[in-house]
Formats: C-alpha cells, sequence, structure tokens
C-alpha cells in the first residue's frame, strides 16, 4: 500500500463525471488544487445528449468553455409539447438570455471540461473504497492499494454514491415508475422545426427530440414498465418500434436511423431529497447529492450550478469545514426544488388513464404558454 501526502489546500473528487470534472475546473480556476479519481481506465460519458439550459450555460461561459461545447450544436429557441398525432399543445418560447439553451452530446461536454484541466490532475482506474475523517483531514483509501490525503473531500459519484453511503448511510434509489431509452440518429427530413425541441405525450409513453446540430438529434422515449423489465426478444429497436407505431413524424424515422447498439435504457430513479450533504472536511456534488428524475432536463445543469457555488465557498479563505456548510446551504433549496418539480412533471407525463390522459390534453392547449414560461424564466435566470 503506497501512501501520498498531497501539499496543502487540495480537495479530491470522487467521480470523473461532468460533475466531478465542472468541480475540478471550478476549483482549478479559482486557483484551488484539484484532484479528480475516476475508478474507470478512461474518462468518458456513458449518453445520448443532454440539455443544457441558459442557467448551465452561463456556468459553462464562466468556466471558459462556452464557446467550444456551441461549435458542435445549435441554439434552441422553442421547447413544443404535442399530442401522438403531431399536434402542437403548446409552444413554450424558451426567453432571450445573454447565453443560449442548448442540447449536447455527454462526450463533447466532458472533453470540454477536461481542457481546462491539466491532465496530472485526474487519476484513472482508482476505484473509491473508503474514507478516514481525521481532524483537518480526509484520507482516501481506493480499491488499488493506493492511499491518498486531502484538506477535504467531494463525492461526486452519481446517484448510488459510495462517499454518500458511507457518510450517511445506505440509501436506495428510488425507481418511479418507468423506464427511458435514448439514441442518436441523423435526420435531415423537413418535420423538425428549426431551433424547436419538443417532447410528445402519449398514454404512458413520451418521446422527446433534441437537435445536437448538424443534422444529428439526441432522442428518448419513456414507458411505464416494472423495474425488472427486460428488452423485448426482437430488441430494442423492434420493441420502441412498436410502442410507438403510429406516432407522428419522424419519431418512426429516428428510431429507424439509430443503431441497435446505441439505444441505451436506464429506469427512471431518484431519492427524496437529503436532509444534509456535509459531514466535516466531507460534502457530495451533483447526482451523489441531489439525484432527479429526467423530465427538467435539470439533472446535469444541477451538477454544473454546484461547481462554482463550492469553489466560490472554498476560495473565501474561511475554515473548509465551515465552507462546506455553506455550499450546501447556498444549493439545498433550489436543488430540492427541481427535484421535486421533475418528480411532479415526470408522474404527470406518465400517466396512462385514457380519461386522465384526455383531460391533460385538454389543459395543456388551454393553459397560456406564458405561465411556463415565467417559471422557466425563474429557474434559467439563475446565476451561481
Amino acid at each position: 500500500m503506497s501512501l501520498t501526502i498531497v501539499s496543502k489546500a487540495s480537495i479530491g473528487i470522487i467521480g470523473g463525471g461532468i460533475g466531478g470534472v465542472a468541480a475540478a475546473a471550478a476549483l482549478h480556476r479559482a486557483g484551488i488544487d484539484a484532484v479528480v479519481y475516476e475508478k474507470a481506465p478512461q474518462l468518458r460519458e456513458v449518453g445520448a445528449g443532454m440539455m443544457l439550459w441558459p442557467n448551465a450555460t452561463r456556468v459553462l461561459r464562466e468556466l471558459g468553455v462556452l464557446e467550444s461545447v456551441l461549435a458542435n450544436c445549435s441554439p434552441s429557441t422553442h421547447f413544443l409539447v404535442r399530442a401522438s398525432c403531431g399536434k402542437v399543445l403548446m409552444d413554450i418560447v424558451l426567453g432571450r438570455f445573454e447565453v443560449p439553451a442548448i442540447c449536447a452530446r455527454r462526450a463533447d461536454l466532458l472533453a470540454a471540461l477536461l481542457t481546462t484541466l491539466p491532465p496530472e490532475r485526474v487519476f484513472l482506474g482508482h476505484e473509491f473504497h473508503y474514507l478516514e475523517q481525521l481532524k483537518d483531514k480526509v484520507r482516501v483509501h481506493f480499491a488499488n492499494g493506493v492511499v491518498k490525503v486531502h484538506d477535504a473531500l467531494i463525492g461526486a459519484d452519481g446517484i448510488r454514491s459510495r462517499v454518500r453511503a458511507q457518510l450517511f448511510g445506505a440509501s436506495a434509489p428510488v425507481y418511479r415508475g418507468y423506464v427511458v431509452w435514448r439514441g442518436v440518429a441523423r435526420y435531415e427530413g423537413m418535420a423538425i422545426q428549426t431551433g424547436a425541441n419538443s417532447e410528445t405525450w402519449g398514454n404512458g409513453k413520451r418521446f422527446g427530440i433534441l437537435s445536437i446540430g448538424q443534422s444529428k438529434y439526441t432522442w428518448y422515449a419513456t414507458a411505464n414498465v416494472s423495474p425488472d423489465h427486460l428488452d423485448a426478444a426482437g430488441g430494442r429497436k423492434h420493441e420502441l418500434q412498436l410502442a410507438f407505431a403510429g406516432w407522428h413524424e419522424p419519431i418512426a424515422d429516428l428510431i429507424a436511423a439509430t443503431d441497435e447498439t446505441g439505444i441505451m435504457n436506464h429506469g427512471a430513479y431518484d431519492l427524496a431529497p437529503l436532509r444534509r450533504w456535509s459531514q466535516k472536511m466531507v460534502t457530495l456534488l451533483g447526482d451523489a447529492a441531489h439525484p432527479c428524475t429526467p423530465n427538467l432536463g435539470q439533472g446535469g445543469c444541477m451538477a454544473l450550478e454546484d461547481a462554482p457555488v463550492l469553489a466560490k465557498c472554498i476560495a473565501l479563505e474561511v475554515p473548509i469545514e465551515v465552507a462546506l456548510r455553506r455550499y450546501e446551504s447556498l444549493r439545498r433549496e433550489r436543488t430540492r426544488h427541481i427535484q421535486q418539480r421533475s418528480l411532479l412533471m415526470g408522474r404527470i407525463g406518465q400517466w396512462e388513464n385514457p380519461l386522465v390522459v384526455a383531460g391533460r390534453k385538454a389543459v395543456t392547449r388551454l393553459l397560456p404558454a406564458r405561465v411556463f414560461e415565467h417559471n422557466l424564466k425563474r429557474v434559467y435566470s439563475y446565476e451561481t
């Protein structure tokens, strides 16, 4: 077993996903030593694309990577809610902000964030094993026998966070009754309005279409199934083609244009808001702290918001334990609100009783879009 004492004012980060790397980038930009530990042998983001609303692209601008991310995608100006026949139930204008709303490939975003870090700040093949809280340090043990000592530790290791489990005990993610499939496809037809992303609602099913630029689209599909749902015998593509047969263009074309091996599926899970994230010199970030269902497109955005808030609190030159408590206090209310709103939107979107769905359709058509635009503006206007 090797032991390394890291130089003063150092922060260890468990997890090399978007949240962990963004936190390291924000800390590095603030002049604070930060090291990322990732269990995988290489850094990669699993997933098709993700929405980056103005509250997130504002963070990317602050970190100096917005322009490089924008080079690979196109801005979004509208969000359409549609019926399965294609009728537009609501056209939500995303508003005018100093930064755009975009959909980016997760891998492109991670690559852009990594350009802000010296390569020696990222350790691969380091699976977190356990931690020890010392008087004013944290000793971190990894499965490969390596031991590191830092002034503080950030658990950015996802919804099934092992750091969180050690701090506060095991907490199993809650399955919310549906599965989400995702893929990326090329489409060059005329059925998608420029600048408009969309989500189509049916009985217990939804289909979302998000432009990632250059005639490519990331799409997602949901369906109410049991948590032990298995792929159909004919494969995921065939299952989706049957589930969404007869839905409006270009849904069938997008599914058909997606490689079978590129279709991913994950259950919709979250956790009830935690009572606390921090304990002495250790805190949580991103999905480790506040996982939410994927219904507002804000999960990754919340992790990006966490990063500069955390860095600014640590840069205040107060005791790190105090800085971590301040970070948590600044972020808890907002992330709790997003978790709860996302859960509610998922429940509404997954309704499948025909009478209830008909009522939802009628109400959606009658509600003024400006009501939603006002609420969204409150979310998107957030500044760290």
